[in-house]
């Protein structure tokens, strides 16, 4: 996404153009800052996309000292073909809650100021599917989220009911989320909703009225072309960091088990009402019980994967995709460790199982405990450098390390500031990137050269 930190308005600053496209024949130049469109203030890359969708537009641009006036001309349908270094031209909006479960409260001192930015933006909510809770919103913002159908939008509800809602997000006097999420339907908008779920605060009859509120204003239901489409719910997480934080009682394998069982009447209820399962539960709840993966058409048309809802399952497909077509062997030899999360480790052996068949191909699975951060947290993005190192201490001196990409952000750095240099130099081995997934590992294991 960019730089994630608050800035003051400066623009949104171009990062490059393509070569004979509209932006680069109006002579745009990386670096330069467009402030207005056809004399209209850009707050953003939504902005931009807006005042743009004519085949002309005149842009003002300020170049160092300089003010220009360019102009864009493109044919129908033709990219303008124009990158940006963000896609906002001022402040990201932050987090005014203190929700009981908020991570980042949990997070140790000390850590890069990046990663405590509260993000509770509603733009990019609509540009990358971040969760908003929109109780920072002025009219004139919720307004403009309607007026430009800035849809779908991801909304953090956790709890219809007001007072509940209240204790969740730490604060007193937010507005009640239900006539936004009306006002939302009836203005065009669709809207993804997320409980993050917390032992005997929104569960039982507060779950089961948040569920029967949200699926009423599914597009079914009220006969209107949007709605509230989905439901992600997802098991709260807890660090070792909570002291002087809201008491949050952990989920357990027991509770686990029984939540999947009390939603399977919520399903049956809604495949009748409303044509989908409606409510989805994160893979962490089947894990924490001990329960497989459904199978695909558990998740519909899986409106939920930026929420961990159905990765496993897509994950597995790719798999068994894949192995219809392995060869018998690789010409260049490759063994490595791959590193994953407590959690995901089932799957991730499954990978390593199928690959092993080809000859040439030698992979272990290292399997790292999360000590950084303790608690219940075991999800492969939130492994650190140092408990890499610490878990492969075990595997034998020569064995590489393949690492998925999502413990890497912010220049390649895992959350703990390590880099791959520090860890190839602490573990005295060569670390590797791989994407997640069984197609990105066997892409890795084809491109390398050990």
């Amino acid at each position: 996404m960019g730089e994630a930190t608050t800035r003051k308005y400066d623009g949104l600053r171009v990062g490059g153009t393509e070569p004979g496209s509209p932006a680069h024949r109006a002579g745009l130049l990386p670096g330069d800052r467009i402030v207005s469109v056809n004399g209209q203030t850009v707050r953003d890359l939504i902005d931009f996309r807006f005042q743009t969708a004519e085949q002309r537009s005149t842009l003002t641009v300020q170049r160092n000292d300089e003010t220009l006036a360019l102009q864009i001309r493109r044919q129908e349908n033709e990219e303008i073909g124009l990158s940006f270094e963000f896609e906002l031209a001022d402040e990201i909006h932050t987090c005014n809650n203190k929700c009981v479960f908020c991570f980042i409260h949990q997070m140790p001192k000390g850590m890069r100021r990046s990663l405590y930015l509260m993000d509770d933006d509603y733009r990019l909510s609509f540009l990358h599917g971040h969760y908003v809770t929109l109780t920072n919103m002025s009219e004139e913002e919720f307004d403009r989220l309607i007026e430009q159908r800035l849809s779908p939008i991801y909304v953090s509800v956790h709890a219809t009911d007001a007072s509940m809602r209240a204790v969740m997000l730490g604060r007193a006097g937010a507005d009640p989320i239900l006539p936004r999420l009306r006002a939302l339907a009836e203005g065009g908008v669709d809207a993804h909703c997320q409980i993050v779920l917390c032992p005997g605060m929104n569960d039982g009859a507060v779950l089961d009225r948040t569920l029967s509120d949200l699926a009423a204003l599914h597009p079914e239901s009220t006969g209107l072309a949007c709605g509230a489409l989905s439901v992600a719910i997802v098991p709260v997480g807890l660090t070792k960091f909570r002291q002087r934080l809201y008491p949050v009682t952990p989920v357990t394998p027991e509770y686990a088990s029984a939540f999947l069982d009390e939603l399977e009447p919520y399903w049956k209820q809604f495949r009748k009402q409303l044509g989908c399962r409606f409510a989805y539960p994160a893979d962490e709840w089947f894990y924490y019980a001990a329960r497989s993966i459904p199978g695909r058409a558990f998740y519909d048309d899986f409106p939920q994967l930026e929420d961990g809802v159905g990765t496993t399952r897509l994950f597995l497909d790719e798999l068994a995709s894949l192995k219809k077509r392995l060869p018998t062997s690789i010409d260049s030899p490759f063994h490595a460790a791959l590193v994953t999360s407590t959690l995901a480790a089932s799957p991730v052996r499954q990978l390593a199982d199928a690959l092993n068949q080809v000859k040439g191909i030698d992979l272990d699975v290292l399997v790292v405990p999360n000590r950084f951060f303790g608690g219940n947290v075991c999800i492969a993005g939130l492994i650190t450098g140092q408990d890499i190192a610490a878990a492969s201490n075990g595997l034998d001196a020569k064995r590489p390390l393949v690492i998925p990409s999502i413990c890497l952000r912010d220049e390649n750095l895992f959350l703990d500031d390590w880099d791959l240099a520090q860890l190839e130099k602490e573990t005295g081995r060569r670390a590797m990137v791989s994407e997640p997934s069984p197609k990105g590992l066997w892409s890795t294991i084809l491109k390398s050269e050990l």
